[in-house]
């Protein structure tokens, strides 16, 4: 792991004499990271990122199901408990589908995330689009059994055309709002060419957290840092209050210039700035 002094330069802390922790000022929508950014480091040394994350300044922490677990390793409680001393909060996470399901939600809830989001699922067809409704009710139901608000994040198969139905719309129509809500992944409407304002429009309040990811200007199948790409989030943030938004998670996977944490400061600051 990168030295605190490395990672001051990193962030330029140093260099312009600034604290290292951005001011503890509420925002109007808290700023969060997708630890799938970080997994390399969190793999590594759990401890040591969410402290460097904290020093950022971010305040909200989702998880994911990789190889470690949500927990990267640790106890659920020991893992909650690091981020609460640092000043985060473990709100959110992504899962797996399958058998470990109902095993997440239940540890979930008793450790006090918030939401619990499906990230990912093999959608090839109009039939698996239809189960996937079924089990998205299903999960639905059982994370509203535990206290927890389930949750739905977009790629962009979800884009796609099966027998003339898009999967994004059916679930948008299909599944009990209260059920289920959706992160908005923005990266993946631009990459499918599709724009979340329509939606937004459509379906008001139904899009309480959105991964503010930035497509690099010249390849689209890259992210750059938030506020360097082609995404137009001036725009959308002035929609946010119609979408629901309550949570802004930012997310890159990989592409860090010059240094991941240079990166994620970068992105921070950016999304700050479109949340006032």
């Amino acid at each position: 792991m990168f030295s605190r002094r490395q990672f001051l330069l990193a962030t330029g802390a140093l260099a312009t004499g600034l604290p290292a922790a951005t001011s503890q000022a509420k925002d109007k929508y808290p700023i969060g990271i997708q630890l799938y950014t970080v997994r390399e480091w969190m793999n590594q040394d759990p401890v040591g990122t969410l402290k460097q994350l904290a020093a950022i300044g971010y305040t909200l922490l989702e998880s994911y199901q990789g190889d470690k677990g949500i927990y990267f390793g640790l106890k659920p409680a020991e893992f909650t408990k690091i981020a609460h001393d640092l000043g985060m909060t473990l709100f959110a996470s992504h899962f797996n589908l399958g058998k470990t399901a109902e095993n997440s939600i239940t540890e979930a809830a008793a450790v006090g995330l918030n939401y619990m989001i499906v990230p990912y699922n093999e959608l090839t067809s109009l039939e698996t689009t239809k189960r996937a409704v079924d089990e998205y009710t299903r999960l639905g139901e059982l994370c509203q059994k535990h206290g927890i608000q389930f949750g739905y994040h977009n790629h962009g198969y979800d884009f796609e055309t099966f027998e003339g139905v898009v999967p994004y719309d059916l679930f948008l129509k299909q599944i009990d709002p209260k059920l289920m809500i959706m992160e908005m992944e923005l990266y993946w409407f631009a990459r499918m060419e599709v724009d979340p304002l329509s939606y937004i429009q459509k379906y008001p309040g139904r899009f309480p957290i959105w991964h503010v990811k930035d497509m690099d200007k010249q390849d689209r199948t890259a992210n750059t840092e938030v506020g360097r790409g082609n995404i137009d989030y001036n725009r959308l943030f002035d929609h946010a209050k119609q979408a629901g938004l309550q949570y802004s998670i930012v997310e890159q996977d990989g592409h860090f210039h010059p240094s991941v944490w240079s990166s994620l400061t970068t992105s921070f600051k950016a999304t700050k700035i479109l949340g006032r």
